[in-house]
């Protein structure tokens, strides 16, 4: 009996020893068209999302919320759907921008926009529409390269791109400036 089981033992190791080194599917990184797919599909994804990010002296410096986020490794960035940026100076100063959809690259702390985009300075309710935009997060500025129009009261100022510096408070509006200047009323 005990010389049927050692060679059943040994077939058995070898078919462990085996298991352990051969991949059925074979490897994906060997097949770009396989590594490709890979790439394309989202590793994470989150339902609501929501980040909040503190500067050192513990004030809340920015939010970060989507109705959906889907993370990519490769690309080391979220495609977000109904994103929200809510930027805070730690001086009771802040700036909205939302949008219909979104890319957030981690690292670089960029974070593009699209479709729909507004930017809103919370304090004056100087409201700023375009249909793309790229915020640094890092720097806390914004620029855009496409048409944009902000409105403030009445007064409405058009023109074929915009960079914004969200601490300062400063926008600069080129080129192809258009503006039309209504008065506050008393």
């Amino acid at each position: 009996m005990q010389r049927t089981a050692l060679p059943i033992a040994l077939a058995l190791f070898l078919v462990l020893l085996t298991s352990l080194y051969w991949n059925p599917g074979g490897d994906p990184a060997a097949d770009p068209a396989i590594a490709q797919r890979q790439m394309t599909l989202p590793r994470t994804y989150v339902e609501e999302v929501r980040s909040w990010q503190y500067a050192a002296n513990g004030n809340l410096k920015e939010v970060l919320e989507a109705d959906r986020a889907e993370y990519f490794t490769g690309k080391d960035a979220s495609e977000l759907t109904q994103p929200r940026f809510y930027s805070h100076d730690g001086n009771d100063r802040s700036w909205s921008a939302s949008a219909d959809e979104g890319t957030f690259r981690h690292r670089a702390g960029i974070l593009q926009l699209r479709r729909q985009v507004r930017l809103v300075n919370d304090q004056t309710g100087g409201t700023l529409a375009t249909q793309a935009m790229t915020l640094n997060t890092r720097k806390n500025t914004a620029i855009s390269r496409v048409p944009v129009t902000v409105t403030q009261n009445e007064s409405i100022l058009r023109a074929d791109g915009m960079t914004a510096d969200l601490n300062s408070e400063r926008i600069v509006m080129s080129p192809n400036v258009e503006t039309t200047y209504v008065q506050a009323r008393p």
